[in-house]
């Protein structure tokens, strides 16, 4: 009875869960109330507050399951695909196909970006987990690649920020399916990749060194562990 009772738990709380993106994406964020959710399903908004305990909480699982599909994707990517640039392009690519359908969604949670307390924030503390895992694809993306430990301790964090400007940029393309930015994956992908090979000369490693260097003062990468 007990099981039975958890099993019915777990499929209200994806019924809220999936009928409240589905309000997002149809009316959008700000204009879905928890009572609306509610109401979708025939109840109450006490219903949806049961699982949830505000729209931020249904958003912040949203982000989860985002990541979490995402990383379903790239592995088996991973496994397969040797080319280094491929992987990386890959990596952006099977993150605009899960978001082609919440532009409108990401449209409204951006502007939590500029507000570093807020738990929606993409930058802010309570996403940190995400960024993290985010950033630990392209690690595994350029394991099997020579490169100076130097620059194996920062790409991650180069290539995650260049995902997060491919995803704003994404936002804004109002070309037919987004094409312009798929090219824009393909294509600044193969140049940033021509500059890694370039930048892993021995010659300058002292470039690189201070590159890290300053990184590590901003605060934005730890310094490597021994």
């Amino acid at each position: 009875m007990f099981k039975e009772h958890l099993t019915k738990g777990k499929a209200s709380r994806v019924q809220i869960y999936e009928t409240a993106i589905r309000l997002f994406r149809e009316r959008g964020f700000d204009e879905t109330t928890m009572r609306d959710i509610g109401a979708e399903l025939g109840g109450a908004a006490s219903a949806a507050y049961y699982y949830f305990k505000s729209k931020d909480a249904i958003v912040l699982e949203y982000y989860d399951n985002v990541q979490r599909r995402h990383e379903e994707l790239v592995a088996p990517m991973l496994e397969t695909e040797k080319n280094f640039a491929h992987r990386i392009a890959q990596i952006h690519h099977l993150k605009l196909d899960i978001l082609k359908h919440d532009r409108r969604i990401m449209g409204a949670l951006l502007r939590y970006a500029g507000e570093p307390d807020s738990d929606l924030s993409f930058f802010g503390a309570k996403t940190k987990r995400l960024r993290d895992a985010c950033m630990s694809l392209f690690a595994r993306a350029i394991v099997d690649e020579e490169l100076p430990a130097d620059m194996t301790h920062v790409l991650p964090l180069l290539f995650w920020a260049s995902h997060m400007g491919i995803l704003l940029y994404f936002l804004y393309d109002k070309s037919p399916n987004q094409k312009n930015t798929r090219n824009l994956v393909d294509r600044g992908t193969q140049l940033l990749v021509s500059f890694i090979k370039v930048a892993r000369n021995p010659l300058l490693k002292p470039v690189r060194k201070k590159t890290l260097d300053f990184i590590q003062e901003s605060g934005l990468v730890a310094a490597p562990t021994s």
